[in-house]
């Protein structure tokens, strides 16, 4: 599977990060949206021996991202597969982009900048 692939395009597989905790948290959150659980972070450091402060942090940036939500100390995919998750996360950008843009219009204006 290419989770490796979409960890790294999110930029979570960092060099330091050796044993590539974060691709085996997020392959272990997508196995659990099959079965619509959600996992407490403990549980994921129990399943992938290591400290609950190390998994944590790594669901920490996959919440940052979008991909992941936190309901009552556990954590799931944010929706029930990952394709549909990246399509809600292409949404978020667009809508940033957008308000981005917006506000770069009124700076332009502001500064009488040409743009339009």
């Amino acid at each position: 599977m290419d989770i490796e692939w979409i960890c790294r395009c999110f930029g979570f597989l960092e060099p330091k990060d050796k044993e590539r905790t974060c691709a085996k948290i997020f392959r272990m959150l997508l196995e659990s949206s099959r079965e619509g659980i959600s996992l407490s972070s403990d549980e994921v450091a129990g399943r992938i021996g290591t400290t609950r402060g190390t998994v944590v942090h790594h669901l920490n940036r996959l919440i940052r991202a979008g991909l992941v939500i936190r309901e009552r100390n556990r954590y799931r995919l944010r929706m029930r597969s990952l394709g549909k998750t990246i399509e809600e996360v292409e949404k978020d950008i667009i809508r940033v982009l957008n308000g981005m843009k917006d506000v770069a219009f009124e700076i332009d204006d502001e500064l009488k900048l040409p743009h339009r």
